[in-house]
């Protein structure tokens, strides 16, 4: 330990010793590390680690070690022929069964699909902090560096609007964006138009209320513009908002579950069935990144839902499924333009 952390109780603390903390997980990343053992490490007290880490690099310790020994995992995965229990002791998990919870919340698809299908592997890459202060009182260049400022940010907005895959513009009815794309849908060339009023309508109620969600089970194919009479519109929300979600709808009702960290309850609105879903229930999992991972932005009449990707139902859906046939065929078009 650098020698002058050891002083760390009556030091000032300040956010470049989360570089030293950060390096001190990179060297240990396969053995057991809590805040706790970490804090007495470094002389900290928890909440101030916590506090600390959390301020430098916007999440806690315990999400950067899942996120770096989960990516890890991943590429250890399609490297190696090391069995899956071996991966998962070898990188903290008591059993398999949680582990391949883990690393399919994590990449989206379970391990078994690494060597089977091989699909890409989500990469996240130790952090390093860079810590720069500019500035300091010039009239004369105010204005410029401002611009500068102006410019900069509007240049990352415009780069960041839309998340999407290389190679293909997924529309229907869409127009190409440079090197990104999105879907578009066009409800002119839609036929189940009063499905889609439904389903806008409560998007734009829950947004007016402030209620995160994503599209989800099979209204997430409809939703990619993939057409069929709806029977029931499918959202999943944030696993701690059950109850916001109840009183969003007036439901008074308990809700249903069916598996362990998996719970819903059907309502209808507009004479439409809607199950609301929540997943989650560990550290981590009611965060915004959790409940849009693997999600599209879709545009439709410019209301924008984030939608459950196509590629996350077709890689963890069997083949008899019934709409498998249609999505599979759906994504074989990039493969032909």
């Amino acid at each position: 330990m650098p020698k002058e952390l050891k002083k760390e109780t009556n030091a000032a603390i300040t956010i470049d010793m989360v570089q030293h903390i950060i390096d001190y997980m990179e060297s240990n990343l396969l053995e057991v590390l809590t805040p706790t053992n970490i804090a007495e490490h470094f002389y900290l007290s928890i909440s101030t680690l916590n506090h600390l880490f959390k301020i430098a690099c916007n999440m806690s310790i315990m999400e950067y070690l899942r996120n770096r020994r989960l990516s890890l995992a991943g590429k250890e995965l399609k490297t190696s022929k090391i069995h899956i229990i071996d991966l998962a002791l070898q990188y903290g998990y008591e059993t398999p069964e949680a582990f391949t919870k883990a690393f399919t919340r994590f990449h989206g698809f379970p391990p078994s699909f690494v060597r089977r299908t091989y699909p890409e592997t989500k990469v996240f890459l130790p952090l390093h902090i860079k810590f720069e202060l500019h500035g300091g009182w010039s009239n004369q260049s105010t204005t410029d560096e401002l611009s500068l400022l102006t410019n900069q940010y509007s240049s990352k907005q415009d780069k960041n609007l839309f998340y999407c895959y290389d190679g293909t513009t997924k529309n229907k009815g869409g127009i190409p964006m440079d090197t990104r794309y999105e879907y578009h849908i066009n409800l002119k060339d839609m036929q189940q138009k009063e499905d889609w009023r439904i389903l806008l309508l409560l998007a734009e109620k829950l947004k007016q209320a402030k209620i995160k969600f994503k599209v989800d089970g099979k209204t997430m194919i409809f939703a990619h513009g993939l057409e069929f009479k709806l029977d029931k519109i499918c959202f999943t929300f944030k696993w701690n908002e059950e109850q916001i979600v109840k009183d969003f709808f007036e439901y008074e009702g308990n809700s249903i579950s069916s598996f362990h960290g998996f719970k819903f309850f059907d309502v209808m609105f507009e004479g439409m069935k809607v199950r609301c879903m929540f997943y989650g229930e560990c550290p981590g999992d009611d965060t915004d990144d959790f409940l849009f991972r693997n999600t599209d932005p879709v545009n439709v009449e410019g209301q924008i839902l984030d939608v459950q990707t196509l590629e996350f139902y077709y890689a963890n859906s069997e083949p008899k499924d019934e709409y498998y046939k249609m999505v599979e065929q759906w994504l074989n078009r990039k493969d032909t333009k």
